[in-house]
C-alpha cells in the first residue's frame, strides 16, 4: 500500500469511487469510514495528497515519509460526490498510545522542542493511554469548501471517535483551518501550552492544539456537533459503520 499511498492513478481512483458509489445511496454526498486496508482509505489519502500538494507544495514522497509509518494506525473518513462521481473530502485519524501520537512526537522536535512527558502532562494524558487520537490530515477540494464538507467531516470524525472510546484529539493545524474550525466549534480547539504557531510541513503558520470531547464533561460541545451534523446530513448518506457512533452522539447530546 505504501507505494500507492498519495499517488493513486486516475483510472484506479475512478474505479474505487464507482465501487463505493454502488452502495445505492440517494443523497448527493456519501460519507464512508475505512480502516487502513480498505478501498476508501486509498481515496482518502489521494484527496489529502491533491489538496496538500496544491496548498502547501507537499509531494507524494514527502507525505509518504511523514505519514507512511502511520498508515496501519489510520482511520479514514472520505466524502464522495455522487453527482460528479469524485472523492472530494478526507479526514484521517491516528489511533495509538498517547506518546506515539504524531502531534506529541513532532512537538519533541524542531521547532518546538517540547519533551514528550511535558506535552503529555499538558494534555492530561499518561504514557500508554489510548483515549486520544491525532487528527493527522483534513482536506476538502476547492469548490466544495462552502458546501459544509468540513463540518460533515468533523461530524463524521467525532462520531467515529466516540464509538471507539476516543475523547480527545490532538493536531497541528494550519492557522487558517484552525480559525475556521474554532468558528465551527465555538473555540473548542485549544493551543497546547508552550507550542506557539510556527511553520510546519509547508504551512507558513500552524498551531499544535487539542480538543476534548468527553461525553461526561463536554456536553455543550457534543450538542453543538450534533446540531451541526443534523444540518449537514440533509444531503449526505452515511456508511452503516458510522451508525453506532452517530446514535451515541445523539444520546450524549440529548441528555438533560
Amino acid at each position: 500500500m505504501l507505494a500507492e499511498a498519495f499517488a493513486l492513478g486516475a483510472p484506479e481512483t475512478q474505479r474505487l469511487v464507482d465501487d463505493l458509489l454502488a452502495d445505492g445511496g440517494t443523497r448527493r454526498f456519501g460519507v464512508h469510514v475505512a480502516g487502513p486496508d480498505e478501498a476508501a482509505a486509498q481515496l482518502s489519502l489521494q484527496v489529502a495528497a491533491d489538496v496538500f500538494g496544491e496548498a502547501f507544495g507537499n509531494t507524494p514522497d514527502l507525505l509518504r515519509a511523514e505519514y507512511g509509518p502511520l498508515l496501519p494506525a489510520m482511520t479514514h473518513l472520505v466524502v464522495l460526490d455522487r453527482s460528479t462521481r469524485t472523492a472530494v473530502g478526507s479526514l484521517i485519524l491516528q489511533a495509538a498510545p498517547a506518546e506515539q501520537l504524531k502531534t506529541v512526537v513532532d512537538l519533541a522536535g524542531e521547532p518546538w522542542w517540547l519533551p514528550t512527558d511535558a506535552t503529555l502532562a499538558r494534555l492530561g494524558l499518561e504514557r500508554g493511554a489510548r483515549s486520544a487520537a491525532d487528527l493527522l490530515l483534513m482536506a476538502v477540494r476547492p469548490g466544495y469548501r462552502r458546501l459544509g464538507l468540513a463540518q460533515l467531516l468533523m461530524y463524521g470524525g467525532w462520531t467515529a471517535s466516540l464509538e471507539r472510546g476516543i475523547d480527545r484529539w490532538t493536531a497541528i493545524l494550519d492557522d487558517s483551518l484552525l480559525f475556521g474550525m474554532n468558528l465551527m466549534t465555538d473555540g473548542a480547539l485549544l493551543p497546547i501550552d508552550g507550542a506557539p504557531s510556527a511553520p510546519y510541513l509547508g504551512s507558513p503558520a500552524s498551531t499544535p492544539v487539542s480538543v476534548r470531547m468527553n461525553p461526561r464533561e463536554d456536553v455543550d460541545l457534543l450538542r453543538r456537533v450534533h446540531a451541526i451534523g443534523r444540518a449537514v446530513s440533509v444531503d449526505a448518506d452515511f456508511s452503516a459503520a458510522l451508525g453506532p457512533g452517530r446514535r451515541a452522539l445523539q444520546e450524549f447530546a440529548e441528555r438533560s
